[in-house]
């Protein structure tokens, strides 16, 4: 067994396979698919299945710490119910525990006047872990509605709801600048020619560009998108085309001779 298999074998052990099924069963195919390949096509499966494993493992600690830090603080109060929650969240059904918090907070809520708003809190995660740049607006607003235990004050609901709307867009934005940059540099790669040499202009290009989507996705996001408002700029800026003169002379040309003068 390699060392990789070992590793997918730890991870089914940690809950992994149960957190999320589908990006588990995905590692399991790459490193399978391996083992039955030889030279360069194994390595990369290899690399793109411990590059997968290694995100699974991330997000898979990330959401247990979350969701330890939540039944925490619940249980500080009411431990009923909580050492069956722990043992859900040893087993890897992170889901479950979250919803099972959420509810007990939503009832505690009730009686505190607070209103709930988890979207802003999975939101502000969602940021976090995409290392998202936010403007100092939406900074300023999500400090201000607070959310930080998935709850505000009635008084500050709507503060919190126009928080989450920017940081929503704010996302969006990201979400599809990254595609457009993993667009361009995917065109940019496909459009070198076959027979072009290794010091070709355009295939230096394309793995210039392919280096840097892996060191500095952010930096090519933002040369994607310059280069976008660049062609925006060009297309506004040009000079209406002018008609060619031969077609003027044609057009003349095809006038209608006048009528002769009538001989009385």
């Amino acid at each position: 067994m390699s060392e990789l298999a070992e590793l997918v074998g730890a991870l089914r052990e940690a809950g992994g396979e149960v957190f999320d099924p589908l990006g588990f069963r995905l590692v399991e195919s790459l490193v399978a698919r391996a083992e039955v390949l030889g030279g360069g096509a194994r390595d990369r499966l290899l690399t793109r299945a411990r590059v997968r494993l290694d995100a699974l493992d991330g997000a898979l600690r990330a959401a247990r710490a979350a969701a330890e830090q939540q039944l925490h603080a619940l249980t500080d109060e009411d431990a009923q119910g909580a050492p069956e929650l722990r043992e859900a969240l040893a087993r890897g059904e992170i889901a479950r525990v979250r919803r099972a918090v959420r509810r007990a907070v939503r009832e505690r809520t009730r009686e505190r006047g607070r209103v709930q708003v988890p979207w802003l809190t999975r939101l502000r995660s969602a940021a976090a872990s995409r290392g998202a740049h936010l403007s100092d607006e939406v900074t300023r607003d999500l400090e201000g509605a607070g959310a930080a235990d998935g709850s505000v004050h009635r008084g500050a609901h709507t503060r919190a709801v126009a928080a989450g709307d920017a940081l929503s867009h704010a996302l969006f934005r990201e979400s599809a600048e990254s595609a457009r940059a993993l667009l361009a540099v995917a065109r940019a790669a496909d459009d070198v020619p076959d027979d072009a040499g290794p010091y070709n202009g355009q295939a230096l290009a394309a793995r210039a560009l392919a280096v840097m989507a892996q060191l500095a996705p952010a930096y090519v996001r933002a040369v994607i998108a310059m280069a976008d408002d660049l062609a925006a700029l060009e297309a506004v800026l040009a000079p209406e085309a002018q008609p060619a003169r031969g077609k003027a002379k044609a057009g003349k040309r095809r006038r209608a001779p006048s009528s002769p003068p009538k001989v009385p």
